[in-house]
């Protein structure tokens, strides 16, 4: 069974001797390599029909693992986990909007668990600007390649704070592209950097040549673009 990075990356951020569930697990491979491993005790799966956790239960098969049958959850997010369940939950795979919206549908129940590792597929930065607004701590930012993606993975546990006002607005770049982010790993962020930095030249450069008046943004990008740049100096 040849699994990627990614899937490498999410198993090996979970603690020692860690229950863990995997929200809208689809093949199981997380879970599989943390039971594989001896890394966790007790896994639940959890997906949104039977036909995705039958997926999971084929790859614990193939793997000649037997779990609880219990433990396999059809459901929608954390619906299906009780409060304080496991140490750890996983949500890898899904838009960040999404994630934000399952750990905000019952925040009670999301600070009952000790540690979150999310993988956005997409809009980081609006889960980033949850989390610190609604009392957690990013620890850990890693990158991981899967194909020609580069892959952010967050981990992040209950903060002080219960809420946080904004240190900047949720569209700022700096959620995007956090400082913890470039250091987690030079050559994948430096290439992920680069790649904005060129995107953000040719965006400058279509609205130059505008006839409207784009000044602003103009001053807006350059100032991303000089951020960015900082980060891989």
């Amino acid at each position: 069974m040849r699994l990627s990075k990614r899937i490498y990356a999410l198993s090996e951020l979970v603690q020692q001797g860690a229950a863990v569930a995997d929200i809208g697990t689809d093949h199981g491979y997380v879970p599989m390599l943390l039971v594989k491993n001896g890394i966790s005790p007790r896994v639940i799966m959890s997906d949104i029909s039977e036909g995705s956790l039958a997926k999971a239960r084929e790859t614990f098969a193939i793997a000649g693992i037997h779990i609880d049958e219990a433990d396999f959850r059809v459901g929608d997010g954390l619906s299906t986990i009780g409060k304080s369940e496991v140490d750890e939950i996983i949500v890898a795979g899904l838009g960040g909007h999404t994630i934000v919206d399952i750990l905000e549908a019952d925040e009670e129940k999301t600070k009952s668990f000790k540690e979150l590792i999310l993988q956005p597929r997409k809009h980081s930065g609006a889960l980033r600007h949850y989390l610190y607004t609604h009392g957690w701590d990013i620890i850990d930012e890693v990158l991981s390649k899967e194909g020609k993606f580069e892959c952010e993975i967050i981990t992040a546990k209950t903060s002080l704070y219960e809420r946080r006002e904004e240190c900047y607005p949720e569209d700022d770049i700096r959620w995007k592209y956090p400082r913890k982010m470039a250091e987690s790993n030079t050559e994948l962020a430096r290439s992920r950097i680069e790649w904005k930095i060129s995107s953000i030249d040719e965006q400058i450069e279509n609205l130059r040549r505008s006839s409207r008046d784009r000044d602003d943004l103009i001053v807006k990008l350059e100032a991303d673009k000089e951020y960015l740049r900082d980060l891989i100096l």
